[in-house]
């Protein structure tokens, strides 16, 4: 099923520029700007993450590590607590953070991957997460309120188009490169509610 949902964000990513350029400032077409701008807030913190995780490996010899099951878990179980007061599915609430923790990931494996074939390039001194840890908690809560605001955009037949318009405007801004790009198309593809 993730497979199909990413597949047809792929191909609205494809086709949406035509409507997104036919009428740019529509509400219906832009509305879920905001829920995009914090996945890709969300997503930034993987450099710093990415960033520590590396720098950290370099000095005790080890390979970086990506995955943390138990930090994870109190993500997901937190995140669904939160969701279940503005009566949110559980289950969508876990598919939302699974896309946004794997796509995280993405960025990490992705960033410490090029370190390896470019040292030159690998960060030399680790970044203050505690800095980090903040941001990600603030932008989990901010995405859980907009999962309960856009709701109604969430669960229509034509989330995911509405989603392609708005992962559009963030590739047309020149902001982003393809590792985040791809990693932003992952994250946004789990946020669709399941029928």
């Amino acid at each position: 099923m993730r497979f199909v949902t990413l597949m047809i964000m792929s191909v609205a990513l494809i086709v949406s520029p035509v409507s997104a350029v036919a009428d740019p400032g529509s509400d219906r077409d832009r509305s879920l700007d905001r829920l995009v701008a914090l996945v890709l807030e969300r997503l930034d913190t993987g450099d710093a993450v990415a960033a520590a995780k590396w720098v950290s490996a370099a000095r005790t010899g080890t390979e970086p590590t990506i995955d943390d099951p138990a930090r994870e878990a109190v993500v997901y179980d937190s995140m669904a607590e939160l969701g279940a007061g503005l009566d949110l599915p559980e289950s969508w609430v876990r598919q939302v953070f699974a896309g946004q923790i794997e796509s995280n990931k993405v960025v990490q494996r992705g960033l410490i991957t090029g370190w390896r074939f470019d040292p030159a390039a690998a960060p030399g001194a680790a970044p203050d997460l505690a800095s980090v840890r903040p941001v990600i908690d603030r932008v989990n809560i901010e995405i859980v309120d907009q999962l309960a605001a856009r709701r109604a955009e969430l669960t229509a037949p034509d989330c995911a188009e509405r989603l392609a318009v708005s992962v559009f405007g963030v590739f047309t801004a020149g902001n982003t490169d393809a590792l985040h790009q791809a990693a932003l198309v992952r994250a946004t593809a789990a946020l669709c509610a399941p029928r």
